[in-house]
């Protein structure tokens, strides 16, 4: 199909040869436009509409058998390989179960585009939300089965695409105050954490808000620097722990012992051999710790966030349902709640 926006193409290319590293979603910034308006200009280039049916989509990226999957915020890039294996996709929440491998976390409502993109040889299928901001990249390996991905894309590929009917993002409206003793004994009530988004919506609150409500053995802030020791810690004992990075349409979930510990430019980076994670270290305003009781205990996990409220990453410790929460995680966070508070 012809570009309906060479203007922006020939931006784009000028933009890639001055910065050729540069990732699409920073030259669409600096554009003044979002990424699904810069990669719909590279319709008829290297890019192919796909169907909206994000659903049937992912369901059929089952066939392909290995990916890499990008799931990323403003602060923090998750990248993890597996395969499309385990799929839960009733209602307006999805699931890939593949803890130890491809493990996401699906809201569906979000979901308005996808494309195929073929950079160089490096092929792609992209999904964006209403607002153009990117959700999950789904990129071929050298073991993805390309006759099927190839298959999938010819089924999937819409000819002649409406044009993108993307919509300004509201902002989230939270309650101004709360019963701070009301929500701290629906806080120690639970028995799953799950029901944590429940107590959010029964108080209109944001995490910090609800953070900052309880007392501390529930919720604690702790030094915004307290990542990367604890980070190195966990490397060095070599237990499990997840990291949960998401956006407002998709959680990509690493389970696993830590392999590598690179920082670099501003940037903490794990390397495994199947996972890596890159977060902007200088962004993490708080760190806070928090304790949610479940009917095997309190489970404790690490939330870091940005300045502007956005939820860069959670840590936890590898939990299987129906079982306690591991002791050696519970021992290494509590050290960051003896360690001071914030700077």
């Amino acid at each position: 199909m012809p570009n309906a926006h060479p203007d922006l193409w020939q931006r784009y290319q000028a933009a890639k040869a001055t910065s050729p590293a540069k990732y699409a979603r920073d030259i669409a910034a600096e554009m003044g436009i979002s990424e699904a308006e810069l990669t719909a200009a590279r319709l008829g280039h290297d890019a192919v509409r796909l169907s909206d049916d994000a659903r049937a989509l992912i369901a059929d990226l089952e066939r392909v058998g290995e990916t890499k999957c990008i799931c990323r915020n403003e602060y923090a890039v998750h990248e993890q390989v597996g395969q499309f294996t385990h799929q839960h996709l009733s209602g307006h929440a999805g699931l890939v179960l593949n803890p130890r491998a491809l493990d996401l976390r699906l809201f569906l409502s979000q979901w308005a585009s996808a494309f195929h993109l073929n950079d160089n040889g490096r092929q792609s299928i992209q999904f964006f939300d209403h607002h153009g901001d990117a959700l999950l990249k789904v990129y071929a390996t050298t073991q993805t089965d390309m006759a099927a991905w190839d298959t999938l894309i010819a089924e999937h590929r819409v000819a002649a695409p409406a044009p993108l009917a993307l919509r300004p993002l509201e902002p989230v409206k939270y309650a101004d105050t709360a019963d701070g003793a009301a929500l701290e004994n629906d806080w120690r009530a639970m028995t799953d954490v799950h029901q944590f988004f429940g107590l959010l919506r029964k108080y209109q609150l944001s995490r910090q808000q609800a953070f900052r409500l309880v007392s501390d053995d529930l919720a604690c802030r702790v030094d915004r620097h307290a990542l990367p020791s604890l980070l190195e810690t966990v490397r060095q004992e070599g237990n499990e722990i997840m990291i949960f990075v998401g956006n407002r349409g998709c959680v990509q979930i690493f389970t696993g012992a830590l392999e590598k510990l690179a920082p670099m430019r501003g940037r903490l980076n794990i390397f495994n051999t199947t996972f890596t994670l890159h977060l902007r270290e200088e962004s993490i305003d708080e760190v806070w710790v928090t304790r949610k009781p479940t009917s095997d205990g309190h489970v404790t996990s690490v939330e870091l966030f940005a300045k502007d409220g956005t939820q860069i990453a959670q840590l936890y410790g590898q939990r299987s349902e129906g079982h306690p929460e591991q002791a050696q995680w519970r021992q290494q966070v509590d050290r960051l709640t003896r360690e001071g508070l914030p700077a």
